[in-house]
C-alpha cells in the first residue's frame, strides 16, 4: 500500500504461474526505474497538495482524510488487479503505461471538478445534501491514487525478477516527492501544484513509451501538450467555503486584492476596501467624537479565513487609541509601567502599535510565517509606518513556544492575541486542528517567561453555548498550579465582550489597587466580570446578559473542589488541552451530541463542532466505501478458497497490520508539528522517514534466512521498543532541539524516527510471503483486508488521537503489532 509500502513486493506475486508472462522489452529497466521514481513523487506530492487545498477551501488540512483517500484508491486498484488478473497476463506493459497516462491526466481533472462540488462544511448537519458532496470529493480525489497504485503493481509485476531495485525506486521516489511539494509551496500558489504534477507523470508516460514504435514522438507529444496546456491553459482556483473572510471581504464593492504570499505555511491575501475595520475583539463604548474613526486597514486574509489587520500609521500613536477599548487592553492596567512586551503571533502588527501606544517600552514581535512580516514590511511598508523596523519592536520570526523555551529572557507582560477567525470558533471547524500554543504545559513555560510582577494575557473568541473561554480559563488555572502558583485564585482575572475573553495569569498575587484598576476598566467599557478575586455573582453576568452567569459559576467551581465535576457536568468538553491532547478546539461529547444536533439553530446561536462531524461522516463513509469497492470484491474472488481458521487468522493478523501502521503515522504526525510547527513540515518529515526506512526494513527481511515468525516477532518487539522510547523520550528531545534550525529538526526528526520505520516495515511483507508459499489463493484476501484497514485506520486514528490522546494512539498500535504477531503464530499452526 502507499502508507504501508513493505506490501509491494510480495503483492506482484499474486499469480505465481504469470511469471516470467511479461514483455520486458518494453521498457529498459533504467527508463522503468525512472518512470516508477516519478510517479511515486506525483502520487506523495498530489497529496500534500491537497492538504494545503483543503486548508484554504474548507478550514482545516484534514490530513487523516486524505490519507484515507490515498489508500481508498490503492485498495481498489489492489481488489481490482487481483480480480483481473487472468486479463493482466502479457499485458502489464499496457497498463503500466496508459495509467500513466490517465495519472497525468486525473489529477488535473479530479482536482478541478473537486473544486466545482458545492461542499460547505458549516452545512453538513444542515443540509442532507452535503454527506453527499463529501463522498463524491471522497471517491473522486481517490482515483489518481489508483492510477499510481496500479503503475507501481505493474511496474513489480513487469520487474518480477529485479523487485528490489523497482521497490527502490518507488520509494526513493516516495521519499523525494514529499520535500519536492514542500519546496513547490515555497514559490507556487497550492492551485497550481496539480498542474506541475500532471507533466511530471505525462514525462513518466513519455519515459515508459520511449522503445515502442513511434511511442517516442507520441509521448513527446503528450507530455508537451501536458506542459504547454498546464503552463498557458486555463486554472482552477480553489473554492474557497462562502464562509471564510475573505468571501466576505471580496463582496464589499471596492475591495481589490493588492498582493499575495504564498508559502508551505499559508497563502496570504492582502485585501484593501473602505469597509474593512477588523479589530481584536468588540470594542464597546468607544468614545468616537473625542478619539476619531478607526484607521484605514488592510486585511491580510491567512488561507482565505482569519484576518489580521494592518492599520495605516504615520507614527502618531494617538491613531490606534480604539485598542484601549478591546479587552485585551485590560493587562495594560495591572502590568509593571512601561513594560517589556512578548506577543506570540504578530500579524499584521495591531497588537505591536496597542503595546507601544499603553507605553511600552521594549515589544518582540515573534511570527512564524515569514509572509507576514514580507509583506508588511515591503509592500504595505509605507501603508504601516514600518512598525516592524521601529527601533523599539524587535520582530522574531520563529514559532513562539519554541523561541520562548530556547530564550531566557522575561518580560513584563506576554500576550497571546486573539487567533483565527471568529466564525471558525463559533462553528467549530478548529475541533480538529492541534495547537501546541494552549496547551497546559504551554503556558507553564509563559508563565516561567515573566518577571516578578509579570502578566500572562490570554484571548479568544466566545460562542454559544459558551466553551471556548471556558476551556481557556481551566487551562490557564490548571497551568498556573504547573507552575508551582499555590493560591492560583489570588493571581488569575477573566473578563469578557460579546465575542471575545481575555485571561488574565500573574506571576504574584493582585493587588488591591490592581482589582479595582480591572473594576473601572471593565466598567468604563461595558465588559462583563467573569472572575476576579472577591467577586460576587451579582457583579457578573450584567453587560451581554446570559440566561445565567454561566462563566462565574464555571470559574468558581474550577477554583474549588468541584472541578472534576464541573468538567464532566459542562454541556461540551472544556478540561483543558495537554501537549498529549493537544486539540483546544474540540468540545465534542458523545453522550451530549443528541442534544446539540437537537437544538442545532435553535436553542442556542449557530452551528455545533462541523469540523468533528466532518471527520466522523468521513469515517463512516470509509467504512462504506471500502467495504463495497474493497472487500466485497475480494469475497466473491475468494469465495473457494480456504476457510475456516486459516482465513479468520488470517484476516486478524493482516487487518491489525494495518490499523497499526496508520495509527503510528498519523500519532507521529501530529506529535511532530509541536517540533516541527506546522502540519505540512510534520507530514512531509514522518511520511519521508516511514517510507524510506519501512522500504529499508521490507527488503532487509526479504534477504534474511530467518523464519517468517521470528522475523515478525522480532520486528513486533522492536515496534514495541522503539515506541515506548519514544514515549519516554520525545518530550525531552523536543525541548532540548527547540531552538535548532528548521533544516537540522527535518534531519533530526528523520533519524529519530527511521529505527522505528525500519522495523515496521518487515511484518508485512514477511507474512504476505508467507502467503505466497502456504496459502496462495489467500493472497488478495489478504492485500484487500490491509488495504480496507488502512483506509479506516488513517481517519479512526485522527479520533482516538482527540479522544485519548498521542499517549494511548502509541500504545493501541503497539497492541494491535502485538496480536497482528500472535494471529500470525497462530496462522502457521493451522493446516
Amino acid at each position: 500500500m502507499f502508507f504501508n509500502p513493505n506490501a509491494w513486493p510480495q503483492a506482484c506475486q499474486l499469480d505465481p504461474c504469470a511469471r516470467g508472462t511479461a514483455n520486458m522489452k518494453t521498457a529498459k529497466p533504467g527508463i522503468l526505474h525512472a518512470a516508477v521514481l516519478l510517479i511515486s513523487a506525483v502520487g506523495i506530492a498530489y497529496q500534500i497538495a491537497l492538504m494545503r487545498v483543503f486548508t484554504i477551501g474548507q478550514w482545516h488540512h484534514f490530513a487523516g482524510m486524505i490519507i484515507s483517500m490515498a489508500m481508498l484508491g490503492f485498495g481498489v486498484s489492489g481488489a481490482l488487479i487481483a480480480i483481473a488478473r487472468p486479463w493482466l497476463r502479457g499485458r502489464e506493459a499496457a497498463v503500466l503505461r496508459w495509467t500513466a497516462l490517465g495519472l497525468s491526466v486525473s489529477v488535473i481533472v479530479c482536482y478541478t471538478i473537486s473544486q466545482r462540488v458545492p461542499f460547505e462544511t458549516l452545512q453538513l448537519v444542515a443540509l442532507e445534501g452535503q454527506w453527499a458532496n463529501l463522498l463524491v470529493l471522497y471517491v473522486l480525489l481517490s482515483i489518481p491514487f489508483f492510477c499510481v497504485s496500479t503503475c507501481i503493481v505493474a511496474a513489480f509485476l513487469l520487474a518480477h525478477d529485479a523487485i528490489g531495485k523497482v521497490y527502490f525506486f518507488n520509494m526513493l521516489g516516495s521519499g523525494l516527492g514529499a520535500p519536492a511539494a514542500v519546496a513547490l509551496l515555497h514559490v507556487a500558489h497550492p492551485a497550481v501544484l496539480p498542474y506541475i504534477l500532471a507533466p511530471a507523470a505525462g514525462l513518466a508516460f513519455w519515459l515508459l513509451s520511449w522503445e515502442r514504435a513511434r511511442g517516442k514522438w507520441v509521448g513527446a507529444l503528450v507530455f508537451l501538450t501536458l506542459a504547454v496546456f498546464c503552463w498557458q491553459g486555463p486554472r482552477q482556483p480553489i473554492r474557497i467555503s462562502e464562509y471564510k473572510g475573505l468571501s466576505y471581504a471580496l463582496q464589499f464593492p471596492d475591495a481589490k486584492i493588492l498582493t499575495e504570499h504564498a508559502g508551505p505555511l499559508s497563502v496570504i491575501t492582502a485585501v484593501r476596501s473602505k469597509q474593512i475595520r477588523e479589530t481584536p475583539g468588540q470594542i464597546s463604548n468607544y468614545p468616537m467624537s473625542e478619539l476619531g474613526e478607526l484607521p484605514e486597514q488592510v486585511g491580510l486574509f491567512f488561507d482565505a479565513g482569519a484576518v489580521s489587520p494592518v492599520n495605516r500609521f504615520d507614527g502618531n500613536l494617538d491613531s490606534v487609541a480604539y485598542l484601549d477599548y478591546v479587552t485585551g487592553a485590560v493587562a495594560y492596567r495591572v502590568a509593571p509601567s512601561k513594560p517589556s512586551v512578548a506577543i506570540l503571533g504578530s500579524g499584521g502588527g495591531s497588537d505591536v502599535l496597542g503595546a507601544l501606544a499603553h507605553g511600552a517600552r521594549s515589544v518582540t514581535a515573534i511570527e512564524v510565517d515569514p509572509g507576514v512580516f514580507k509583506l508588511v514590511r515591503s509592500e504595505l511598508g509605507d501603508f504601516s509606518g514600518h512598525v516592524y523596523d521601529r527601533a523599539d519592536v524587535q520582530p522574531v520570526l520563529a514559532e513562539a513556544r519554541g523561541h520562548l523555551h530556547s530564550h531566557d529572557t522575561h518580560f513584563d507582560l506576554i500576550a497571546l492575541p486573539v487567533q483565527g477567525s471568529f466564525m471558525a470558533s463559533t462553528a467549530g471547524v478548529n475541533a480538529m486542528n492541534e495547537s501546541y500554543l494552549y496547551t497546559v504545559e504551554a503556558l507553564s513555560l509563559y508563565l516561567s517567561r515573566l518577571t516578578a510582577n509579570g502578566v500572562l494575557a490570554m484571548t479568544c473568541w466566545i460562542d454559544s453555548p459558551p466553551r471556548t473561554g471556558l476551556k481557556l480559563f481551566a487551562t490557564a488555572v490548571e497551568a498556573a498550579e504547573r507552575a508551582g502558583i499555590r493560591e492560583p485564585q489570588r493571581h488569575l482575572a477573566f473578563i469578557r465582550s460579546w465575542n471575545t475573553a481575555t485571561v488574565l495569569v500573574t506571576k504574584a498575587p493582585f493587588t488591591p489597587e490592581q482589582i479595582e484598576a480591572i473594576r473601572a476598566f471593565a466598567r468604563d467599557r461595558w465588559f462583563d466580570l467573569c472572575y476576579l478575586p472577591g467577586l460576587a455573582e451579582a457583579e457578573s453576568n450584567r453587560y451581554i446578559l446570559l440566561d445565567e452567569p454561566y462563566y462565574y459559576r464555571f470559574a468558581q467551581r474550577v477554583l474549588s473542589s468541584e472541578r472534576d465535576e464541573a468538567y464532566s457536568s459542562a454541556l461540551f468538553y472544556v478540561r483543558p488541552a495537554t501537549d498529549d491532547r493537544p486539540h483546544f478546539s474540540r468540545f465534542v461529547k458523545w453522550r451530549q451530541l443528541p442534544r446539540v444536533l437537537r437544538e442545532y439553530g435553535t436553542a442556542w446561536l449557530p452551528y455545533t463542532e462541523l469540523g468533528y462531524l466532518a471527520l466522523v461522516a468521513a469515517l463512516l463513509q470509509s467504512v462504506l466505501v471500502s467495504l463495497v469497492l474493497i472487500v466485497v470484491p475480494l469475497v466473491t474472488l475468494t469465495r473457494r478458497a480456504q476457510r475456516g481458521p486459516v482465513r479468520r487468522r488470517t484476516l486478524a493478523c493482516c487487518g491489525a497490520l494495518g490499523f497499526g501502521y496508520l495509527f503510528l503515522e498519523l500519532a507521529f504526525i501530529q506529535r511532530f508539528q509541536l517540533f516541527l510547527a506546522n502540519p505540512v513540515y510534520a507530514v512531509t518529515v514522518v511520511l519521508t522517514a516511514f517510507l524510506a526506512f519501512s522500504g529499508a526494513g521490507s527488503l532487509w527481511a526479504h534477504q534474511r534466512r530467518l523464519t517468517a515468525r521470528n522475523k515478525v516477532a522480532a520486528a513486533s518487539l522492536a515496534i514495541a521498543a522503539c515506541a515506548a522510547a519514544y514515549l519516554a523520550a520525545l518530550d525531552w528531545t523536543f525541548a532540548a532541539g527547540a531552538a535548532w534550525p528548521a533544516p537540522l529538526k527535518f534531519t533530526a526528526s528523520i533519524a529519530l524516527l527511521a529505527p522505528l520505520a525500519f522495523a515496521m516495515g518487515i511484518p508485512f511483507p514477511t507474512v504476505m510471503q508467507y502467503l505466497s508459499d502456504r496459502h496462495e489463493p489467500l493472497l488478495p484476501w489478504a492485500w484487500g483486508i490491509n488495504g480496507c484497514a488502512s483506509v479506516v485506520g488513517a481517519l479512526l486514528a485522527s479520533l482516538i488521537a482527540v479522544h485519548a490522546g498521542f499517549r494511548w494512539t502509541v500504545a493501541a498500535a503497539i497492541i494491535l503489532y502485538g496480536l497482528a504477531a500472535l494471529a500470525f503464530w497462530r496462522l502457521e499452526q493451522s493446516k
